[in-house]
């Protein structure tokens, strides 16, 4: 498993000046191809290769929030998600001293659950 940086675009939307200014999506690209993420402006993100697929993890701790999407070129959006949405989801998954983990290790481990 290889960790990537691509470039991640916020793209935006303002119709008018009263309705102001609203994300309509985050986007990377790989290799000539776009992908949609799912996240907020407040995660973190980690992204991985594996033979033909793509892995992004998405973390905030904050609120308690841990999502995996699987994607495969060129198809731009997800082709399997794992979302876990608190703490406890979070530790039956991975174990309680999940916070400590690295990034690969967390995808490795939550690949299982995509199938």
């Amino acid at each position: 498993m290889i960790q990537i940086s691509p470039t991640i675009r916020l793209f935006t939307y303002q119709g008018s000046n009263e309705s102001g200014l609203q994300i309509m999506s985050f986007m990377f690209s790989h290799n000539c191809n776009n992908y949609h993420l799912q996240g907020r402006t407040t995660d973190t993100i980690y992204i991985f290769t594996e033979s033909i697929g793509i892995y992004v993890l998405t973390v905030n701790k904050a609120i308690g929030y841990m999502g995996l999407n699987s994607y495969m070129a060129p198809e731009p959006d997800p082709i399997n998600t794992l979302s876990l949405h608190n703490h406890q989801e979070i530790t039956e998954c991975l174990d309680s001293k999940w916070e400590s983990m690295k990034a690969e290790t967390i995808v490795k481990k939550l690949i299982q659950y995509l199938y």
